[in-house]
């Protein structure tokens, strides 16, 4: 292997940060003569993130980075917890402290999280009291929690738009560095917001706005040319609205890049324009964006829809439309966050290939960043995981306040020893507090609660037409009457449907980290039972279609592509484990 061409990149997606003893006008928790700001982990628990935890990850994530002697950083979108002025504040002086102790460059995209449209929007969150009880804070004077202690009012939980929202970090590279080789925009060189707008319209045509938009491509150092895409899609709502009402615009969550060939085309144009130019002058080019270009689900998006309807990952997955109008720029590899998965994906046509590095969060499972290493002709990914961070016992003391007042079982979250503990038991919680509630068929999400793995297996077994219905007495009663329906199960009456979900939710959002996680014998138990689902015949019966499907969409999250630690050929897009 040759020597790096450049010095190595560290790329964080969705910090999320939130900051922890930050000041919104609210007294909070005296804790070791600091002022404590805590969201509540009963809201944590029906979250795709953990809120206090960040404080931490992001330090650790950085220092990690610094004991590395890496420089660059780049920063994947949703960067702070809501893109409150109080958040973006504190997050600005940390990140401010990282550059001046340590020489750390920040480049950034912008994610959902981090503005909103034009004049922004409220935000009310909900702060542990000392005793267990809760304070909501709001920057809507209007806004009113009758289940609240306690409402603070206060304009640093207001989430601003396009610029405000941007030159809140104006150190990012959203604006033109003074050191920077090269700079410039879809729109040239200028820095100026006014400079940088399009136009949306409505699906009616009949609402139109001006956004900024927010992309650049930055040359940090000689040669390297890091395009940085402003993928947020704010859609105007058809309907009548008053001057500088968020209820004017669709949220960005869901749009990404099939609503980016819409709205955005300009982006293509100026992609293509961009990696002609890297080509004729001999750049090597990196794209970054917040939101994903290809299917992150390992090619699962139809049994999901099937299985579940429409999703939040169903909503947000890219069309092919979307992968070959990139290929069509000449863009080859593209580093997205937002799903808080970590996976690769690849896609192929006639004109070449495109590569997705999708980099997970910093708090959600697996907790992990990248390592960028770019050699002559490839790029050298490695993950580094936060598992091994230790759990703050003073957030953990507020924590068990709390679940004294609210009666909670948040399973063994508050047991953990480590970070990846902490977040590996989140999973369950969420299989528990929103999947199952919110994504899943209610007869389905019943089913699965009283459910063991022999259950499953003796259910692929069975030639009759099972309905979930009745699924669990139909099952109980063939294994009571039958001897052989119980023949070889070997413990998997042990393995409760609930923990193969929880499992299953791994994989799906860490592919081949989420193993670390998950014992040889149950991994020896599912590959059992997707044998068992793919080789039998599942016409006739609703129950085994069902699970039938979890089971094949679990074997498409275990065969993906590498994911932790590979190389990607910058010529080719061929995919190597190193």
């Amino acid at each position: 292997m040759s020597s790096s061409k450049f010095p190595r990149i560290a790329v964080i997606a969705d910090a999320h940060f939130h900051d922890l003893y930050g000041d919104y006008d609210f007294e909070g928790i005296e804790v070791d003569g600091r002022k404590m700001i805590a969201r509540r982990l009963t809201d944590t628990i029906r979250s795709t993130r953990v809120f206090n935890e960040s404080y931490h990850a992001l330090r650790g994530a950085l220092d990690d980075v610094v004991t590395r002697g890496i420089k660059l950083v780049i920063l994947l979108g949703d960067y702070s917890d809501d893109g409150q002025v109080g958040t973006l504040s504190a997050l600005r002086e940390i990140l401010g402290c990282y550059s001046k102790d340590h020489g750390l460059i920040f480049i950034a995209t912008i994610g959902n999280h981090d503005i909103f449209g034009i004049a922004g929007r409220h935000h009310a969150k909900r702060f542990l009291n000392a005793n267990g009880t809760y304070t909501t804070v709001a920057s809507d004077s209007e806004f009113v929690d009758e289940d609240a202690e306690a409402m603070v009012f206060s304009d640093k939980m207001y989430c601003q738009g396009y610029p405000e929202g941007l030159q809140a970090m104006p150190d990012l590279g959203f604006f033109a560095p003074s050191d920077a080789i090269h700079w410039e925009t879809p729109f040239g060189n200028s820095s100026d917001p006014a400079s940088r707008r399009h136009k949306v319209r409505s699906a009616d045509g009949l609402n139109q706005y001006e956004l900024m938009d927010a992309s650049y491509l930055i040359e940090p150092l000689p040669n390297l040319w890091l395009l940085m895409i402003d993928a947020n899609v704010f859609e105007p709502r058809i309907g009548a609205f008053s001057d500088n009402d968020p209820a004017a615009f669709i949220d960005s969550t869901d749009a990404g890049w099939n609503s980016m060939l819409v709205h955005k085309p300009f982006i293509l144009q100026w992609m293509k324009d961009v990696a002609k130019r890297a080509k004729l002058e001999g750049k090597t080019l990196l794209a970054f964006s917040h939101y994903p270009m290809i299917d992150m689900m390992n090619g699962t998006n139809e049994d999901e829809h099937s299985l579940l309807g429409a999703t939040s990952s169903t909503r947000r997955t890219p069309s092919l439309a979307v992968a070959d109008a990139v290929i069509d720029t000449g863009t080859s590899i593209h580093f997205s966050g937002h799903l808080h998965v970590n996976d690769t994906a690849s896609i192929t046509n006639s004109k070449g290939t495109l590569t997705n590095v999708g980099v997970p969060s910093l708090v959600a499972f697996p907790p992990a960043f990248k390592i960028l290493t770019i050699e002559d002709n490839e790029i050298n990914v490695e993950t580094i995981s936060l598992d091994g961070l230790t759990i703050d016992t003073r957030i953990n003391t507020q924590y068990r306040t709390e679940i004294a007042v609210t009666k909670k079982n948040v399973g063994a979250m508050l047991d953990a020893t480590s970070y990846g503990e902490f977040l590996s038991a989140h999973v369950d919680q969420l299989v528990i507090h929103r999947y199952l509630k919110r994504e899943w068929p209610a007869k389905l999400a019943q089913a699965v609660k009283l459910l063991t793995l022999g259950d499953l297996l003796v259910l692929a077994r069975s030639e009759k037409a099972i309905s979930l219905d009745d699924i669990v007495q139909t099952l109980r009663m063939d294994r009571a009457h039958s001897a052989m329906a119980s023949m070889g199960l070997e413990g998997m009456d042990t393995i409760s449907v609930l923990d193969l979900l929880g499992d299953w939710y791994r994989l799906r959002m860490g592919s081949e980290m989420a193993l670390d996680w998950i014992s040889t014998k149950r991994l020896v138990m599912y590959r059992r039972l997707i044998e068992a689902y793919a080789s039998e015949g599942v016409e006739g019966s609703e129950a085994r279609q069902m699970f039938a499907t979890i089971f094949r969409m679990m074997a498409s999250y275990m065969a993906g592509l590498p994911s932790r630690n590979f190389s990607v050929s910058l010529a080719t897009g061929q995919i190597k484990i190193f």
